[in-house]
């Protein structure tokens, strides 16, 4: 290795020497890929003078303003070789040679030339040349980016240098550079000798630039972001995801000053927002979006520039000083538009306004000790008013269909929306006259964004009264309307009901409503805007909670004096909805119908109106008294007649009508005055539905009978006798359309269900033997579509709405519909067999002996089954159906009073038994043999066969040789492989030693057809290796070195896999069921110690893995370290996890691991290693990755933790400070990565819950522990707690001022379930340490959360 390096630093002296001898300029590229192939092999020695001397050429060929000189800072190559130069040189001389060669000053020069020449190339957001269009571009949108993937090869050439490709190019070459530059500059990574460090200060000091100088090499990097956004295809761009917070580490070392912010403002806003608003599709570009981890990454870190840089700044200024510059320049930054490499448009306020307005809502609340709710609502106020008047100065130009100000409000306004923002009523009302209301067109959208946030803006003061009448008077004639903004000026009307209820008024948008309901067009007809059901449902929904029963009482009689009109009936048929308290019911429920039956029905009415009236009085019934019921009744009876009588079914009146009289009759049953009228009227009804009615009509009725009246089904049953044909319908084939049959069985099943409770047999007697006739009714050996629902519908029906008699008239039905093995029809597949054998075993579970019960029908069945047509699993599972039919049918034979019949079946099933089965019988022949063997040998039923004088002992031998003969015959395929797996599943419940005598001659054609079965995918081969495995394992060469392919997909879930997990845990209990534990673990030992499979075939050996330490659960550990044991393992399995990149594999190994902590003896050493590494999990960037899609993956970490601290309590003593480290990691990876959806919160919890056990132990977790008894051990574990857990609280300060603030739910279980804990706990001089441990703005957040402590968390009981 030593001759290797020698070699590589001669090689690359020579390189650099012939470098700098050569000056022609046109070679340098191939003199530059000399010196990289060199750089690449060889890693660096202890002379550094080369990469000095190199670096020094190329930054001296770099500077000047000539084109050779462009070429060179253009050309990516160099900025590739500078890097790994900043990568070897030591920091003390790279410092001297950076500065000696102004390299800051070719820095700006570079990111300039690219920045600027991309102009040039014809470089625009909404114009890309040469590439594929992917969409059009949507109305009011920029036009969409149009891509490819380009292959990146090095451009010497000037023309193509200056190419968005080229810069791009460039681009991440020097960016890359400057990564490692600064990289090595951080204190963390200094551990050489002190030159080293003065080195990385000098490089440093470089960097420490005025604001406006830091600002000239940022703003072209985020210009660049912009154009890789756009340009790069998914697999280049993870290649630069580190280019922001580059930039961030660059303004880090600027020298600060406190004109900063104002820089950032005017310099670098503009873009960072437009980059922002890209990223987060606050607008749509129509632009391809990125990959979700890079996409993350640069959205975080520029929230975080900006948030630390311009919003917190601008804040401070404004609460403190009442200062806006800062706010003002940014924003007028964002409103004069980009550089028009970007785009034609004027301003991007469109994209950067919301952006601006979200980073507000998002940025932490807690900076100051003054801060309140009132100054932070204050500040968003502020900032929505800047945005206001400077949107209106922005130009609107020609061809324009709207200004790009009223579209930066709109989305402005849409955020304020998501975020719950409180803004002022006279704001909105500004922005309502300036962008809502237009000559010729009205933005509903904005109406109904401002109505969101704030109603009163329409409805405290008369200038918002006065702008609610004009948009109002908009809604009349709503035809004028489009069906988008009709939908939206819906949504407007029902929420601002909702602000007057909210204002205690309703009353007054009543009124309101009142006025705009009537149609201007037409007299009698309502307009449809303020028609519709979602507002009437509004309406109804506030009533009871904004008005009390005496305001709704004057509501009503003021409606009643008003003009007669349709509008008044729908009005109040809307209030009558929202009453249902009793107090409400008894103030207006007869009330509110009086007024509407005081408009006389008229033959004018439409549809709707009457629908109104007979709805309002259908409520009246229900809920009013029997007095009350007879005199709406007697007003409205008449009319009801004549409307069902003559109006067609179909109609929505009618509809209304026919539910009203059902309510007439319910409110007179039993022997009320009205019933027999109402009964009657209801029963002929029916009569006409079945007559006249369409099929669409009659389903609508049924739905409402079945869903809503069930009981008006009894009360007909009860009426006439019979079941209405309606109803009888449902299970009844159509004639001539046997496709209809039970299209309504499950509906029907409802009907069973809730029917059960009220005692009406002769309604569910009647439906189930009209269902049992259709299938006696169908042909046998046939399954048509009625015969199927009826079978699924008798399926579905509760065990308990089944008589005795009608369960013994199904079974003998199903018999007699079973086809004979000359079934004209041809054989039958598994959508018949199931359905059938499913409900034959239902009915079996009963006691049901049919008529002619005899054990030959069970074989005519099984004769039925083997001629089924369907793969090879369906099979099996239906021959698994016939055994579990067989034995409950033998054992009602066998286990009650042995009677002549029960004699003679069992006689004669023993005599079927007997006889020699034909080769196409075996299968069967085998299924009930095991059943009859297996009932009549059960304890309790044996003794009595004896007594009875029924032997059967013969049977078992037959058994045994018949299955012996099937698994010696070999060639096993098709009904064959069905008939071994049915005979080895006999042979594994008899003795063993026989069986391996009997079966050792057919071992090898065995285990040949076990492997090809299972190499073909086939789930048989694992049964017949399960068998080999449990009888004959020394015929499994290594039986835990297979190959289990799972196929994974991106998202973690098991797309396919070779074998079932169920099926996979028996064959490991199969192998092992003999074993010992020495045998055992070396089989454990082979599996960790192989080298791991792909990454589809490690999911099964994990499986595997899992199952066999189940099997080893109470193992002790080994006292010599040669021999493998439990702990050894437990220290693989953690070790491995850190290279899982998977969620199963992930998943699968921590329960594995999670299982030995609980149940194993564990050495202090692997408590320690789970620790460790649940804290390098959380560090991992792989792993943060993985967690942005899969948040889930945090809950196996916290439970690693938990499980230590339950059960392992006693081994933290004098290691506490190891928990620190994974406590504060996941700590900081749940506020980094957390947002609000409720995955999350299960995380947040799940980490309080780590916090709480430590901090308030149970007695159990203490209870190892050897004190005195005189101490409290829970007392104690909280005192030795105390001198730690203070830092995990003041890394929970720390990530408050370094994150984003994380979400209320989030931050409030946190704090309520953990943090408050901990201060309980810690101690005056914890507390005296934590003030003196964190800074000025860490102090701040601990005091706001002290407060919140003392108020909410304090205990100040006795």
């Amino acid at each position: 290795m030593k001759g290797q390096a020698m070699t590589g630093e001669a090689a690359l002296i020579r390189a650099v020497q012939a470098f700098n001898k050569d000056t022609n300029i046109e070679t340098l590229p191939e003199r530059l890929e000399n010196i990289w192939d060199i750089l690449s092999e060889h890693h660096g020695g202890n002379f550094h003078a080369a990469e000095e001397m190199l670096s020094r050429s190329l930054l001296k060929q770099m500077v000047g303003k000539t084109e050779n000189a462009e070429r060179v800072r253009r050309y990516s190559r160099t900025w590739d070789v500078l890097g790994a130069v900043f990568q070897r040189t030591p920091l003390f001389s790279l410092a001297k040679s950076l500065a000696d060669w102004k390299f800051i000053g070719i820095l700006q020069q570079t990111l300039s030339e690219l920045r600027d020449i991309a102009v040039d190339a014809g470089f625009r957001l909404d114009e890309i040349e040469d590439v594929e269009m992917t969409d059009a571009p949507g109305p009011g949108s920029l036009s969409p980016s149009r891509k490819r993937k380009r292959t990146e090869t090095l451009v010497y050439d000037i023309v193509a240098q200056r190419t968005t490709l080229g810069c791009l190019l460039a681009a991440k070459a020097l960016l890359e550079a400057l990564r490692i530059l600064l990289a090595r500059c951080e204190t963390k990574l200094n551990d050489g000798p002190p030159t080293h460090q003065m080195g990385a200060e000098h490089v440093k000091s470089l960097f420490s630039l005025a604001a406006t100088d830091a600002a000239e090499i940022l703003g072209p990097i985020l210009d660049l972001c912009i154009a890789a956004h756009t340009c790069l295809d998914d697999a280049s761009y993870r290649e630069v995801s580190s280019w922001l917070s580059t930039l961030s580490s660059i303004w880090a070392l600027h020298l600060q000053g406190p004109g900063d912010a104002l820089e950032v403002a005017a310099r670098l806003t503009s873009s960072a927002t437009l980059l922002l608003g890209m990223l987060t599709d606050v607008a749509d570009l129509g632009s391809r979006k990125i990959q979700s981890p890079t996409k993350e990454r640069w959205a975080k870190d520029l929230r975080r520039f900006l948030s630390r840089n311009l919003m917190l700044p601008a804040r401070a200024a404004f609460l403190n000083r009442n200062d806006r510059s800062v706010l003002q320049r940014a924003v007028e930054a964002c409103a004069a538009g980009p550089p028009p490499r970007f785009m034609r448009r004027p301003s991007t306020s469109f994209l950067t306004f919301p952006v601006i307005f979200d980073l507000v809502g998002q940025s932490p609340r807690e900076f100051g000790g003054n801060t309140s709710i009132k100054d932070y609502e204050t500040w968003v106020q502020a900032v929505f008013d800047t945005m206001f008047t400077t949107s209106k100065t922005i130009p609107h130009l020609k061809g324009q269909v709207e200004s790009v100000g009223k579209s930066a409000m709109r989305r402005v306004l849409e955020v304020a929306t998501y975020r719950d923002e409180a803004l002022s009523a006279e704001s909105l009302r500004l922005v309502c006259k300036e962008f809502a209301l237009g000559e010729r067109k009205d933005d509903w959208d904005i109406l109904l964004s401002i109505v969101k946030l704030n109603p009163d803006a329409f409805l405290l003061s008369e200038d918002g009264k006065e702008l609610l009448n004009q948009i109002l008077e908009k809604t009349k004639g709503s035809n004028s309307l489009t069906d988008e903004d009709r939908e939206v000026a819906v949504k407007f009307i029902a929420l601002l009901a909702e602000g007057y209820a909210q204002a205690r008024d309703l009353s007054s948008f009543v009124k309101t409503w009142l006025h705009y309901l009537d149609s201007p067009k037409s007299e009698g007809k309502l307009d449809p805007l303020w028609a519709q059901e979602e507002l009437a449902g509004t309406v109804a929904s506030l009533v009871q909670s904004s008005l009390n029963a005496n305001q709704l009482a004057e509501l009503v009689a003021w409606l009643s004096e008003q003009e007669a009109s349709a509008a008044r009936v729908f009005l109040l048929e809307a209030l009558s909805r929202g009453v249902a308290r009793e107090e409400f019911i008894d103030a207006a429920n007869m009330k509110i119908f009086d007024a509407i039956m005081a408009q006389k029905v008229s033959k004018k009415d439409t549809p709707l109106i009457s629908a109104c009236r007979w709805s309002d009085a259908a409520r009246t019934l229900a809920e009013g008294t029997l007095e009350e019921a007879g005199r709406v009744w007697s007003r409205v009876g008449s009319h009801l007649k004549k409307t069902l009588k003559k109006s067609g079914v179909d109609g929505e009146d009618t509809f209304a009508a026919f539910k009203c009289c059902v309510a007439a009759w319910l409110s007179n049953y039993l022997e009320g005055a009205d019933e027999e009228e109402t009964s009657k009227l209801v029963c002929s009804f029916l009569g006409k539905l079945e007559e006249d009615a369409s099929s669409e009509s009659r389903r609508r009725y049924i739905s409402w009978i079945l869903e809503e009246e069930p009981r008006l089904v009894s009360m007909v049953v009860d009426k006439t006798g019979k079941v209405p044909d309606i109803i009888l319908s449902l299970v009844k084939p159509t004639p001539g359309d046997d496709s209809a049959g039970l299209r309504h069985a499950a509906t029907v099943g409802k009907v069973l269900l809730k029917e059960c409770d009220t005692g009406n047999q002769k309604l569910t007697d009647t439906l189930i033997d009209t269902v049992i006739k259709v299938i006696e009714e169908s042909e046998a050996g046939t399954f048509q579509p009625s015969t199927k629902d009826a079978v699924l519908f008798l399926l579905n029906a509760p065990m308990e709405t089944l008589s005795r008699s009608q369960r013994e008239a199904t079974m003998k039905t199903l018999i007699s519909h079973v086809p004979r093995t000359s079934n004209k029809a041809g054989p039958l597949g598994a959508d018949y067999w199931e359905p059938v054998l499913y409900l034959m075993v239902k009915l079996m579970n009963e006691p049901t002996f049919y008529e002619g019960m005899s054990f030959s029908h069970l074989e005519t069945v099984g004769a039925g089954l083997v001629s089924t047509t369907g793969d090879d699993a369906e099979v099996q599972r239906l021959f698994s159906l016939l055994y579990e039919l067989a034995v409950l049918t033998i054992r009602q034979m066998a286990s009650g009073n042995l009677d002549s019949r029960e004699k003679t079946y069992l006689s004669d099933a023993k005599a079927v038994l007997q006889e020699k089965a034909a080769d196409g019988d075996t299968v069967v022949r085998l299924v009930l043999l095991r059943a009859f063997l297996a009932t009549v040998q059960e304890s309790k039923t044996a003794p009595r066969l004896e007594k009875a004088g029924l032997d059967f002992s013969g049977l078992g031998d037959d058994l045994f040789q018949m299955a012996s003969s099937v698994a010696t015959v070999g060639k096993w395929r098709g009904k064959k492989l069905l008939a071994l797996l049915l005979a080895l599943s006999a042979l594994d419940s008899m003795g063993r030693d026989s069986v391996k005598q009997a079966v050792a001659s057919a071992v090898k054609p065995l285990v040949k057809t076990s492997d090809k079965l299972v190499d073909e995918g086939i789930q048989a081969g694992w049964s017949i290796r399960m068998f080999l495995a449990d009888h004959f394992l020394e015929s499994l060469e290594s039986p835990f070195q297979i190959e289990l392919d799972m196929e994974i997909s991106e998202t973690g879930e098991v797309i396919k896999s070779a074998i079932e997990v169920p099926v996979l845990r028996k064959y490991v209990d199969a192998v092992v069921r003999h074993a010992d534990e020495p045998i055992k673990l070396q089989y454990l030992k082979d599996l960790l110690l192989t080298n791991p499979p792909s990454r589809n075939k490690l999911l099964g050996r994990l499986l595997i893995i899992d199952q066999l330490i189940h099997h080893l659960k109470g193992s002790k550990p080994s006292s010599s370290s040669s021999k493998f044991d439990l702990p050894q393992a437990h220290a693989i399995l953690t070790k491995s996890l850190p290279a899982l990149t998977t969620l199963p594999h992930i998943i699968q190994t921590t329960k594995t691991i999670l299982f030995l902590l609980e149940h194993s003896t564990m050495k202090q050493f692997n408590i320690d290693l789970t620790l460790s590494r649940v804290s390098l999990l959380a560090n991992s960037s792989s792993f943060q990755t993985l967690l942005a899609s899969q948040p889930q993956l945090y809950l196996p970490l916290c439970s690693l933790l938990e499980v230590v601290i339950k059960r392992h309590r006693h081994r933290l003593e004098g290691h506490f400070h190891i928990v620190l480290s994974p406590l504060q990691d996941l700590l900081r990876l749940l506020l980094s990565k957390c947002d609000s959806s409720p995955q999350w919160e299960k995380n947040a919890q799940q980490f309080s819950r780590l916090l709480t056990l430590i901090c308030e132990p149970t007695a159990a977790t203490t209870a190892q522990t050897n004190h005195t008894v005189l101490e409290s051990e829970k007392d104690r574990a909280k005192r030795y707690a105390g001198q730690y857990m203070y830092l995990v609280l003041m890394q929970y300060i720390k990530c408050q001022l370094e994150y984003v603030a994380p979400p209320h739910a989030i931050k409030e279980v946190l704090e309520k379930e953990g943090m408050y804990a901990i201060i309980r706990i810690t101690s005056q001089e914890g507390l005296k340490i934590m003030s003196e441990g964190m800074d000025g703005g860490g102090r701040v957040v601990f005091k706001e959360l002290w407060r919140r402590w003392e108020r909410f968390g304090k205990w100040t009981g006795v």
